[in-house]
């Protein structure tokens, strides 16, 4: 039996949710003995980790770099390593300042070339890792399709909610369309914008509701949004983001108004299940286009469900992440 020991950055984090721990369930029918713990802060949980990973003979590490002497002692005692990536890792993000990073760039070959199996999460991220290892499996961000319910735009609803979920981290590019809101709403009465996050942002005219996301609620918090907003910045580290929240969206048949950035532009299909928007005239335009018309904004949503439940659905990647372990 094949014993995989993972290491995950949080338990809550959506990374270590949608990369690692929904598959967990599914590995002991394919004989794969599985742990998962989160990284080692300290040098004496290093230690203990090593210990402890004597039993095994995989390490699966999610996203962070290992330091150069942590992965010679994984290669001195025959520990097959596979690195799962789904963010541009090499590169700072937009909101540390973005561009190059040599040290990123660094470790991150350095990870690349002492892992036996790479994981990336698109055709981007696996062009970046491809110099210093062949030996690489796109896996997309899955969504467990099955958790979400479709959204029901038959039921009455007073307002139109403009709705918007993730982290903190990622806020600053919604925030940026704070100028398309105010004008929708100065139009349309109807409206409102739904945050769901951890932190906010006040508009001068739109109406803004602010829930702190939590896992309990997400599939209802979801239920409430009419129109789906996944705005990027065109830059190297976007990129290479998976689009989870996109999916989401998707997931229980919401329209979607994104950038056409990265993955984005694998996944929609303009006019068919979502549409693109770049400057802040388009954003205004596709959004209203989607509050004037009900049956539009359910015809577009249930179209954005057959592509998640299709090519990035749980169901549809199981097999993929257990043959990834499998054939190290």
């Amino acid at each position: 039996m094949k014993k995989v020991y993972f290491l995950i950055q949080e338990w809550d984090h959506p990374a270590s949710r949608y990369r690692v721990l929904q598959y967990i369930p599914y590995l002991k029918e394919s004989q794969i003995e599985s742990k998962v713990a989160l990284f080692p802060d300290s040098f004496r949980k290093w230690m203990k980790l090593f210990s402890e990973i004597q039993d095994y003979n995989t390490l699966f590490v999610q996203k962070k770099r290992l330091w150069h002497w942590q992965l010679w002692y994984l290669k001195r005692k025959n520990i097959k390593i596979i690195y799962d990536f789904d963010d541009a890792v090499m590169f700072k993000s937009p909101v540390d300042g973005g561009g190059r990073s040599f040290k990123r760039q660094r470790t991150f070959a350095r990870m690349i070339r002492y892992s036996n199996q790479v994981i990336a999460g698109n055709q981007y991220l696996k062009s970046q890792a491809m110099p210093y290892n062949k030996n690489i499996v796109i896996i997309p961000t899955a969504i467990d399709t099955n958790k979400y319910t479709t959204k029901d735009f038959n039921k009455e609803k007073e307002m139109v909610t403009i709705g918007w979920i993730g982290s903190k981290s990622s806020l600053l590019f919604l925030k940026e369309l704070t100028p398309a809101f105010d004008h929708l709403a100065s139009q349309y009465k109807n409206i409102e914008l739904k945050i769901i996050c951890n932190d906010f942002f006040d508009c001068n005219k739109m109406p803004v509701i602010k829930k702190t996301w939590t896992l309990e609620d997400e599939n209802s918090d979801l239920q409430d949004i009419d129109i789906g907003l996944a705005p990027l910045p065109n830059h190297e580290w976007t990129k290479g983001k998976c689009a989870t929240k996109l999916l989401q969206y998707l997931s229980v048949g919401i329209p979607v108004v994104c950038s056409p950035v990265g993955v984005h532009n694998e996944i929609i299909k303009e006019g068919i299940n979502g549409f693109f928007a770049v400057s802040i005239e388009e954003w205004v335009e596709k959004i209203a286009f989607l509050i004037k018309d009900k049956s539009i904004r359910n015809r577009i949503g249930l179209e954005g469900k057959k592509t998640a439940e299709l090519s990035y659905s749980l169901e549809a990647t199981i097999p993929k992440f257990i043959n990834a372990i499998k054939g190290i």
